[in-house]
């Protein structure tokens, strides 16, 4: 009898419940025999083949929570950091929360802040505890992994092991995982300098391989280098799994990826862009040799945190890569080959019920536990994009528990409500009654996420496009949409720092189509753009 599963009765033989939350009719807050979990709030359940899940709060309140980590030493505790500077550990039975340390010296805003984070798969042997996190050094943003000692229930000792990585305010990654053979693996992000992710040299858009103590392993691609692979973009999940390291990876505007890691392999950022399937990657993947990733995403759906299930606790998941998605605000699962190298299946768990995924994480008993990311920058920057879900929502971020019912339990929860991704081609009708139109809808797919729907823009964040002199002017339009823009940018008389993609992997006929439509829209009243002035530019660019 699984004792986490059988509900007793309070008092009278009723049930304590509880009113909405995030959306859905009611929770419950139920005291498992034997363990004080009455701090969970249960949402709903979600029915499988042969699954019943039931999901819970387990932690909420929470200042933007990036990483999770099983502890390998007691297995109801599940450690979390938040992007701030804190390391915490969650007591899953009591619900109680006992932060274990604050950096301060760690550099906080936006997307960058405490990263990457991990603990030894073996803490009893090797009690450490490894950090990534920004930090300012002259007037510029870094950043640095650190090793903590673990010891007595605190963390102590630290000691800087690799430093002086190159960051910015975007793309800095990252993810750490530690291996059986002890060595690190940390994947990190361009930094804003595309150019050198192909630049075996330089350390960002990178994954590196290191020992515990930050020197280099004898064994590793490219001698006295830490670099394992390269060619990545913003690699944000990272998981090692039978003997296979796999990791998500944002892409530009399109071809998110998930990869295995193969020592010395080349990933192709920025010259590819997901498969080597484009006319302008051509040259490039036939000079070059180039690791397709195993699954790609177009549109986009943001990746984020990763983690393989290999229990058989919720079977349908069984031998799966479980997706945590920002964009897509998704918890996908990659059902995987035997052997674990492709995917042959995908589904979508959980679509826009919790918001923005930002890790994922399957604890030794099957259950899984994710993060959410909804009180960041994005939703304060474009709450619009998410459509009906508000975000932040009530008493974000959390910690989320998926975990099997059991019968009673699942008798007493409200099937999940499926939701639907809003943006459907085929049946899109906009606010004001208008059926899409090509341009339109191209618009909403790739550029709503950032300028809004009314091309108002994000100030601070975004650039409008609304009466803008890189609108009116075609040419300079042309170019920015096909080669993107990236650094910083003056629009009305306000500063961005941005990196807005390339969306050239667009047909001719579908860049003519929403670059007619910016130009057309938001007060602009602007000509169109034909196919052939699109097809000359490239033409242009490809002499």
């Amino acid at each position: 009898m699984n004792l986490k599963h059988n509900i007793i009765k309070v008092g009278l033989g009723t049930y304590v419940l509880f009113l909405m939350l995030l959306n859905v009719s009611c929770s419950e807050r139920i005291k498992i025999v034997g363990e004080d979990t009455s701090y969970q709030e249960y949402l709903f359940k979600k029915t499988l083949e042969t699954s019943q899940l039931a999901v819970s709060v387990v932690a909420s309140n929470l200042d933007y929570p990036w990483d999770l980590c099983w502890d390998n030493f007691e297995e109801n505790i599940l450690w979390f950091t938040e992007i701030k500077g804190t390391v915490n550990q969650l007591n899953t039975d009591t619900g109680k929360i006992k932060t274990l340390l604050r950096l301060e010296d760690v550099l906080v805003k936006k997307s960058y802040g405490l990263l990457g984070f991990a603990i030894h798969p073996n803490m009893k042997l090797h009690p450490y505890v490894f950090l990534h996190y920004t930090y300012s050094k002259n007037d510029g943003i870094r950043s640095k992994l650190v090793k903590y000692n673990y010891d007595n229930g605190g963390l102590v000792s630290p000691k800087t092991i690799l430093e002086d990585i190159p960051g910015t305010t975007y793309h800095n990654g990252s993810r750490i995982v530690i291996s059986k053979e002890n060595k690190i693996f940390i994947s990190l992000g361009d930094a804003g300098r595309k150019e050198l992710a192909q630049n075996s040299s330089e350390m960002t858009g990178k994954v590196l391989r290191l020992n515990l103590d930050g020197t280099i392993p004898n064994d590793n691609p490219i001698k006295d280098s830490p670099v394992w692979s390269w060619g990545h973009r913003n690699p944000q999940g990272l998981v090692l799994a039978n003997g296979i390291l796999y990791s998500s990876e944002h892409g530009e505007a399109n071809d998110d990826e998930m990869n295995v890691i193969e020592a010395g392999g080349n990933y192709g950022w920025p010259d590819v862009t997901g498969y080597c399937n484009e006319p302008y990657e051509n040259s490039f993947c036939k000079d070059s040799i180039i690791v397709e990733p195993i699954k790609a995403w177009t549109p986009t759906i943001a990746p984020s945190g990763i983690a393989y299930y290999g229990s058989k606790t919720i079977p349908e998941w069984t031998n799966s890569i479980l997706v945590g998605s920002l964009k897509g605000t998704s918890l996908r699962v990659l059902k995987l080959s035997v052997d674990g190298t492709s995917v042959e299946g995908e589904t979508i768990a959980f679509n826009r019920q919790f918001g923005r995924i930002r890790d994922v994480i399957s604890a030794p008993n099957g259950d899984v536990y994710l993060c959410t990311s909804n009180k960041d920058w994005h939703p304060r920057a474009n709450p619009g994009f998410y459509s009906d879900t508000k975000l932040p929502m009530r008493n974000d971020d959390k910690i989320i528990r998926i975990h099997q019912a059991g019968k009673d339990l699942g008798n007493r929860l409200e099937e999940m409500k499926e939701k639907q991704t809003p943006l459907d081609k085929d049946t899109m009708v906009y606010k004001n009654g208008t059926v899409h139109n090509d341009g339109m809808f191209i618009y909403e797919n790739y550029c709503a996420s950032c300028h809004k729907a009314d091309g108002s823009g994000a100030e601070g964040f975004f650039p409008p496009l609304t009466k803008t002199e890189g609108v009116a002017d075609k040419d300079r339009l042309i170019r920015s949409v096909i080669n993107g823009v990236s650094g910083p940018l003056e629009v009305k008389g306000i500063s961005y720092n941005m990196d807005m993609p390339s969306f050239k992997f667009l047909t001719d006929k579908e860049l003519a189509d929403v670059l007619t439509y910016v130009r057309a829209s938001f007060g602009n009243n602007s000509s169109g753009v034909t196919e052939e002035e699109v097809a000359n530019y490239k033409s242009m660019l490809q002499n």
